[in-house]
C-alpha cells in the first residue's frame, strides 16, 4: 500500500468514526522503540525529518505530550510497562544486596516472583502472546518473558543487533500464522541504542558522509567517550546527534512496513496499537551522554501514541507515566481491572480530549551510574532529590521544559513538599519486602560489558 494510499484510509476512517460507534478493540500492538527520547520526533517538533511516517500516522493518533518514564534505563522501564508498578515496588533492575562471592554483573533482581504482568493478564483472557525483544536486559531470566507463549530474544551488543527490518520480518510473520486469534504482541526496536550505525539509505543522512565506516565506529568507542565526557573535553555532538538521528529514521521506515501489514491483514480495525519507549538518550543537555544516570527530560520524557478504535485524535497534555500502559490496555479490551495499580487508565483521556483526571505524582527512579536519584513530579513541578548528597532540583516544566533553571531555593515548600513525597512512597515499596537476585549466562554478562552496563 502507498503512503498516499494510507493517508487516505486513514482520513476515511476517521470519517467513519465519528459516524458510528465502533466495537472495542480485542488485540494489542505495543510497539518499544529502546532510546528513543521525544524531542527527536516530529510529531514531537523535532526540526530534522526523522519520522515521516510516524508523523503522518500520528494525526489519526492520540499523542501525549508529556509521558514519562519510570527509570533512565531499560531493566526498571520495561518492569514498569509490564506491571503497571514503579521499580521499587516490581524491583527489576533493582541492585541485590552484595555478598562477597557474588559473581560479576549479576547483582540486579529480576520481575518480582508472583506479580501478575500484563502478558499473563492477556494470555488468562485468552489472547495469544508474543514478544519479539533484543536488548540483553531484556533476558528471559530477568522475569520480563512471564506470560508470552513466544518470547524471541535476541540480546544485541554495541557491534551486534538485530535491526528493525528483520524485527518486523519477524513480527509480521507471527501475525501472519494460520489461525491467529486475539493477541497481545509486543514489538521491541534497538536500534537507536549505541552504536548509531543506520544502514544505506540513511547512512550520512544528518551526518558527515565523508567517513569510513572505521572512522564512524571510533566515534562512538565508548570508554574513551565517556573519558572525553568527563573531563569536559570536545565532543562532536553533532555527528552522534545526526548518527542517532539516522538510527531513528530507519526505525520510521521499518514502522512503515509493521503498519502496512497489520493493515493488509485486517487487524487494524480491531487492534490498539501503542508506540512508547522506555528512556532517551542524553547528548551533552546537562553534561553527560548516553542513559542510565539522570532523570533530566532528556532521558525520561518519551513519546506515547495511542490509535484504536473508538478514539479521538489529538493532542493531550495532562502528564502521564508507562505505569500507566497496563490499566489502560485492560480497560480498553473490557477486562476486570486489577486492584491496586498505581497505574491510572488512560481510556478515557482517548475516547474525550476533556477527560483529565485528578493531579497526581509520578515517579522516576533507580538511576544505573553514578550517585542515586529520585524524581517526583506534580505538574508543572518536577523534582530531582539524591538522598545521599541531600542535594535538591527543582524545576517549573512548564516555563523551563529543558530543565535550565533550578528554582529549589525560591520555591522551598513546593520543594520539600515533592521531596517528602518520594520519601513516603519509597517507605511503601519498601514494605513489600524483598525478592531473589538473578543470575545470567556468560553471552548475557558479554553482551552487557559491550553495551558498557558493567565491567
Amino acid at each position: 500500500m502507498s503512503w498516499r494510499r494510507l493517508t487516505l484510509a486513514l482520513s476515511l476512517g476517521a470519517v467513519a468514526l465519528l459516524s458510528c460507534a465502533p466495537a472495542p478493540p480485542r488485540s494489542v500492538v505495543l510497539i518499544v522503540v529502546d532510546t528513543l527520547r521525544a524531542d527527536h520526533l516530529g510529531l514531537y517538533r523535532h526540526d530534522r525529518e526523522t519520522s515521516p511516517v510516524l508523523d503522518a500516522l500520528g494525526r489519526e493518533a492520540v499523542v501525549f505530550d508529556n509521558a514519562f518514564a519510570t527509570s533512565p534505563w531499560t531493566l526498571p522501564s520495561f518492569g514498569s510497562l509490564f506491571t503497571g508498578r514503579p521499580p521499587a515496588e516490581h524491583l527489576a533492575g533493582w541492585p541485590a544486596p552484595r555478598t562477597d562471592d557474588a559473581p560479576e554483573g549479576r547483582n540486579f533482581l529480576p520481575l518480582r516472583a508472583g506479580m501478575p504482568t500484563l502478558a499473563e493478564t492477556l494470555l488468562a483472557a485468552d489472547r495469544d502472546t508474543a514478544a519479539i525483544m533484543n536488548n540483553a536486559f531484556l533476558h528471559p531470566d530477568f522475569g520480563v518473558a512471564r506470560g508470552f507463549q513466544t518470547y524471541d530474544h535476541i540480546g544485541g551488543n554495541r557491534k551486534r543487533i538485530r535491526r528493525a527490518d528483520e524485527v518486523v520480518d519477524r513480527a509480521l510473520e507471527w501475525l501472519g500464522k494460520d489461525g491467529r486469534g486475539d493477541f497481545l504482541l509486543v514489538v521491541h526496536f534497538f536500534d537507536p541504542h549505541l552504536n548509531y550505525d543506520a544502514p544505506e539509505p540513511f547512512r550520512g543522512r544528518f551526518a558527515p558522509t565523508e567517513m569510513s565506516d572505521e572512522e564512524r565506529s571510533s566515534m562512538m568507542e565508548l570508554r574513551p567517550l565517556r573519558k572525553r565526557v568527563r573531563a569536559k573535553e570536545d565532543v562532536d555532538w553533532d555527528f552522534l546527534i545526526g548518527a542517532y538521528d539516522e538510527e531513528i529514521a530507519f526505525v520510521d521506515q521499518q514502522l512503515g512496513r509493521l503498519w502496512e501489514g497489520l493493515e493488509e491483514s485486517g487487524r487494524l480495525a480491531d487492534s490498539v496499537v501503542i508506540l512508547t519507549a522506555d528512556h532517551g538518550e542524553e547528548f551533552g543537555d546537562h553534561g553527560g551522554f548516553e542513559h542510565g544516570h539522570t532523570l533530566y527530560n532528556e532521558l525520561v520524557r518519551i513519546p506515547l501514541v495511542v490509535w484504536g478504535p473508538g478514539m479521538r485524535p489529538g493532542r493531550r497534555a495532562e502528564p502521564v507515566s508507562l505505569i500507566d500502559i497496563f490499566p489502560t490496555v485492560v480497560e480498553l479490551l473490557g477486562l476486570p481491572a486489577l486492584e491496586g495499580l498505581p497505574g491510572r487508565s488512560l481510556a478515557p483521556m482517548l475516547e474525550r480530549p476533556s477527560r483529565a483526571g485528578e493531579p497526581r505524582t509520578l515517579i522516576a527512579e533507580r538511576t544505573l551510574y553514578g550517585p542515586q536519584r529520585e524524581s517526583a513530579i506534580a505538574w508543572p513541578y518536577k523534582v530531582i532529590y539524591e538522598p545521599q548528597r541531600g542535594r535538591t532540583e527543582l524545576f517549573n516544566l512548564e516555563d523551563d521544559p529543558l530543565e535550565r533553571q533550578n528554582i529549589s531555593k525560591l520555591r522551598r515548600r513546593v520543594a520539600t513538599d515533592l521531596v517528602a513525597r518520594i520519601q513516603a512512597y519509597r517507605v511503601h515499596a519498601e514494605s513489600i519486602g524483598p525478592d531473589d537476585a538473578v543470575e545470567l549466562d556468560e553471552k548475557t554478562l558479554e553482551n552487557l560489558r559491550s553495551l558498557g552496563y558493567i565491567q
